[in-house]
């Protein structure tokens, strides 16, 4: 371990036996006992979860970890958390786990929220006064009043729900290991939760984070792992991680309607991630699938192929696009451009009606969206571009019919000097007129 590891992770491997006769578990626990791990030559087989896993998690560092189901997420994380043993490799951590898994803390209906919570923090290193410190922040958090002191079985599923993620947020850890537990509740809760989980990761401990929810993913995290079939697919920046993962399960729908579907290999639907670099303008971007009739060859922002540009909430702000098509023909299309912010929240859209044009084979067609002032607070935003037929909305709203082309989250505004108006909050959704101009 180097010092500034909390977490090391070294060619490991998890397979779950199968035995074909009882003398074969029988051995299989023998050597597991005397030896502190599985020996995989005692199996006759077995479902391989992880194969070969290599990573270093720093102190304070906070890691998302994404992936299909059964890919190997909840596998690592109960590795890690000490609740069996690896295959192959080897595992290093530095410091205390605190795993906060399904059904990690387990009420008893017939005692209140009060007495399980009393219960679950007996078994922590607490003194009284500190279980009592830890009993009223439980007792604030969930805002149950008088239900707080009923019996668990009159609580609606949100209010228990609640109480028990409070329960089993109450102490602290140098490293905290989650596993979808952060998607009950309304928006206020969610919110709630959402300021627990800061508090639970202040001070330098380190969040290891199984989530579907990309959203939340990027909040919480500045790295991600992505796991496909139990090997590591791509480790990085939670936005570009979480990005090139979405494209893969975009790339996936179009492949088939389950997707969980394991017959279908990342190789078949993203060998390259979706990377793929406009002819015209030069920038790498993330493409996802669509019909290909006409498809975006060049964007500019304010007259530069770039991929970022930092501008005042009130400087003019000029997008160029240069389409192609694959095939001479009149279209009407309808541009839309998507602004996320870096949670992954879609804050603005640009959108027009159609703009009905023939497209020669293989020959550009310009298209200028222009604004005096983009409207937008202060911070990072990042923009998908997205063409669409109108043509077949009418008969269909399947992606499959209708979209042309999508460039997702492949561009990236920087918003500085943003003074926030009193009372405007901070991530509206609205949209934003749009105006299509011919390029000489």
């Amino acid at each position: 371990m180097t010092q500034d590891a909390a977490i090391r992770i070294e060619g490991v491997g998890k397979l779950y036996p199968v035995f074909s006769h009882p003398w074969q578990a029988v051995r299989y626990l023998a050597t597991l006992v005397r030896r502190g791990r599985p020996d995989a030559h005692a199996l006759a087989g077995g479902v391989r979860a992880l194969t070969e896993i290599d990573l270093t998690i720093r102190r304070g560092e906070r890691v998302g970890v994404v992936g299909r189901n059964g890919a190997g997420k909840s596998t690592l994380l109960k590795l890690l958390g000490g609740e069996f043993p690896p295959t192959e490799g080897q595992l290093a951590i530095d410091g205390n786990v605190y795993c906060l898994l399904p059904g990690s803390v387990s009420f008893s209906l017939e005692q209140s929220t009060e007495e399980n919570a009393r219960q679950h923090l007996a078994y922590l290193p607490l003194s009284p006064d500190e279980v009592e410190v830890r009993l009223a922040e439980i007792r604030d958090f969930t805002e149950l009043g008088d239900y707080f002191t009923q019996p668990v079985k009159n609580l609606s599923l949100g209010m228990r729900v609640r109480a028990e993620f409070a329960v089993a947020t109450a102490q602290t850890a140098d490293i905290v290991i989650i596993d979808e537990v952060l998607g009950a509740g309304d928006i206020y809760w969610a919110e709630k939760i959402a300021r627990r989980m800061e508090q639970l990761c202040a001070r330098g401990t380190t969040l290891l984070l199984v989530s579907h929810s990309l959203a939340q993913i990027n909040r919480y995290c500045d790295r991600a792992v992505w796991i496909e079939r139990g090997k590591v697919v791509m480790d990085g920046p939670a936005l570009e991680v979480t990005k090139r993962y979405e494209g893969f399960l975009e790339r996936l729908s179009w492949h088939t309607d389950d997707l969980d579907d394991k017959t279908v290999s990342i190789e078949q639907v993203a060998a390259e991630l979706g990377n793929e670099v406009l002819p015209d303008s030069g920038q790498t971007v993330v493409r996802w699938p669509g019909r290909g009739d006409v498809t975006v060859s060049g964007v500019w922002l304010n007259d530069s192929a770039v991929s970022q540009l930092s501008l005042s909430p009130d400087e003019r702000f000029v997008l160029r696009l240069m389409l192609r098509a694959r095939r001479e023909s009149h279209y009407r299309l309808r541009y839309l451009f998507t602004f996320w912010d870096a949670n992954g929240r879609r804050v603005a859209v640009l959108e027009n009606d159609a703009d009905s044009v023939w497209i020669p084979r293989e020959a550009p067609h310009a298209v200028c969206v222009d604004l005096d002032a983009l409207g937008l607070a202060q911070g990072k935003f990042h923009i998908t571009v997205t063409i669409t037929d109108t043509t077949q909305a009418g008969n269909t709203t399947h992606e499959h019919a209708i979209r042309m082309d999508a460039l997702y989250k492949s561009f990236v505004l920087d918003v500085v000097d943003a003074p926030r108006r009193k009372g405007e909050p901070s991530s509206p959704v609205y949209r934003l007129p749009l105006t299509l101009e011919p390029i000489a």
